[in-house]
């Protein structure tokens, strides 16, 4: 029975609240307001539909726009563009401080930025070592991975050399990809 009565009672808050809406509109100029388009709107009238009208649009942005971010899958050409202005290529690598994974994540941070959708990468080599490069998903290419020390497109391939796939130096260790994972 108790709960029978509260949603009753919520029930009843509702209604009062709805009509106490509707009285403020209607007793506030609403007879005026259907005379003739916009004549007669009290000043209630509108500032309500002003309010409103701003809350709902603000509301609307953050639940329709999410973070304010807005990011879209580039075209070839326009990736290639973005990697030719960026300047992480230039940066310096320097072991254990700055290496491939500040490369990869500086490039895909400035790629969100000028509003791209772009992967941060990590392949796996056998033992303990890896490398990390970024990927796009362009929409007349399909998905591109770039490197992003040199700003070039690289080809990842199961069981392949990743220094023999892309003509890069071979180096002293095994860098047979034995897989990689693409980050969104």
């Amino acid at each position: 029975m108790g709960c029978l009565r509260r949603a009753a009672i919520v029930l009843l808050g509702l209604v009062l609240l709805a009509a106490a809406g509707y009285g403020g509109y209607a007793f506030g100029g609403y007879e005026g307001f259907s005379e003739g388009y916009g004549q007669g709107y009290s000043e209630g009238q509108a500032s309500g539909y002003s309010e409103g009208y701003e809350d709902g649009y603000e509301i609307g942005c953050q639940e329709g726009a999410g973070s304010g971010y807005t990011l879209r899958n580039p075209m070839y050409s326009e990736l290639m563009r973005f990697l030719a202005e960026d300047r992480t290529d230039s940066n310096e690598y320097v072991p254990g401080e700055y290496t491939c994974i500040e490369f990869a994540a500086d490039v895909n941070n400035n790629a969100e930025a000028a509003g791209f959708r772009a992967a941060f990468v990590i392949i796996d080599y056998p033992g303990e070592r890896g490398h990390a490069v970024v990927a796009f998903e362009t929409v007349d290419r399909g998905l591109i991975f770039i490197e992003p020390q040199f700003d070039e497109e690289v080809q990842l391939s199961l069981g392949i050399s990743y220094s023999q796939a892309n003509g890069y130096l071979e180096p002293a260790y095994n860098d047979i990809i034995t897989q990689f994972v693409v980050v969104w």
